[in-house]
């Protein structure tokens, strides 16, 4: 059992090949350890072909050192089960491009390509290409 508190929220679902996930930050470990068991049976429901994940993030997306390094490994875990890319939406940002920066980096040490946009569509619609991609070259 965890000293601290979860901090930050997160809601997921999956529609097509898409995990959904939507949170409000920031977040400590105990919420990136309590959002990996959450959601377990839904990549379960994705793997055995490539998937992607559509992120949206309100406020101020930030993730303590320790949550960062245990995202970026939970990631790269993910990726072993089909995961091939992540669509980012950061709403109502103070600081923007430090949130930009910041999630880059965790998906960098992830080996995960990442996008950020504005607009859900615009986002959803290149995570479909990058599927579509992706089955290509493995067929």
């Amino acid at each position: 059992m965890s000293r601290f508190p979860v901090h930050g929220t997160v809601n997921l679902d999956v529609v097509d090949r898409i995990l959904l996930v939507e949170g409000v930050g920031p977040w400590n470990k105990e919420s990136v350890e309590q959002g990996d068991k959450t959601v377990q049976p839904l990549i379960e429901s994705l793997t055995g072909e490539v998937w992607g994940v559509l992120v949206t993030l309100y406020g101020e997306p930030i993730y303590v050192p320790e949550a960062a390094t245990l995202l970026s490994a939970t990631i790269k875990k993910q990726r072993k089960l089909g995961r091939i890319a992540t669509a980012v939406i950061v709403v109502e940002s103070k600081s923007p491009e430090f949130a930009k920066s910041h999630l880059t980096q965790i998906y960098q040490n992830a080996g995960e390509p990442v996008r950020f946009f504005n607009d859900y569509e615009q986002a959803k619609w290149w995570l479909v290409q990058q599927i579509s991609q992706q089955k290509m070259v493995l067929s």
